[in-house]
């Protein structure tokens, strides 16, 4: 009994230290979210932002003079577009890191959509936000990320609807576009697809995608319980 003592209690004080070097390795990973996304949005967002000004201000000296050139810059403007988008992941996905609710970030990204895009993204809410962990709610921004650049890239949609609904069980998120839809072997082109579903799956939870090809696009849906992965960080 006095052997077996001392012995619990070096195992707890491990146990201690072991949870305590845990936490802080994760509040050093979230600073150092945090500060790239910081970084991007400083540096290299603001770069592409002032080269998109230039271009489109070349593209309109241009006009029709030269199809060549005309053709040159607007595929040079897309490109630049596309660049300032995807930077918007990271950026956006740091706010989430910090805190922020899920439907206030969403928010604050289709807006910016609207504004990189050129084409209307609007959010809506059902019901009120619970308490969800960091990795929840960044996996469902993740996958909402990723159908808002489906849609950007390769839907040529004119209207883009993102809805978010806590319900009593789960949390639902969908991204619906007008757009052309997908192709039968959409799931076998690039990592978009592979990685909502991984996304979706890392937080048992389910993707459904539904699109007939060029009859009324697509809605990608994550539907994620909130069983095992409420409450904190």
């Amino acid at each position: 009994m006095f052997t077996l003592t001392p012995c619990l209690g070096f195992i707890t004080r491990f146990e201690r230290f072991r949870w305590r070097r845990s936490v802080e390795r994760e509040r050093q990973l979230r600073r150092g979210r945090i500060e790239i996304s910081q970084t991007i949005h400083d540096t290299t967002a603001q770069t592409a932002y002032l080269f998109g000004l230039g271009i489109h201000k070349a593209r309109k000296l241009a006009g029709e003079s030269d199809d060549e050139l005309a053709a040159t810059l607007d595929a040079t403007l897309t490109l630049t577009k596309s660049a300032m988008w995807e930077m918007r992941g990271p950026i956006d996905a740091g706010h989430i890191v910090e805190g922020r609710e899920l439907g206030r970030v969403l928010w604050s990204h289709c807006a910016t959509f609207k504004r990189i895009a050129g084409v209307p993204a609007e959010l809506s809410l059902s019901g009120l936000e619970p308490p969800m962990s960091t990795d929840t709610r960044n996996r469902l921004f993740s996958v909402a990320h990723n159908a808002l650049t489906n849609a950007f890239l390769h839907a040529r949609p004119t209207r883009v609807d993102v809805r978010l609904s806590f319900e009593a069980e789960s949390v639902s998120l969908s991204v619906s576009d007008d757009g052309v839809g997908l192709p039968d072997d959409y799931a076998q082109r690039g990592r978009g697809f592979i990685g909502m579903k991984a996304d979706a799956e890392h937080v048992d939870g389910k993707l459904i995608v539904e699109s007939l090809r060029g009859c009324n696009g697509t809605t990608v849906t994550c539907v994620v319980p909130y069983s095992t992965h409420s409450g904190g960080c």
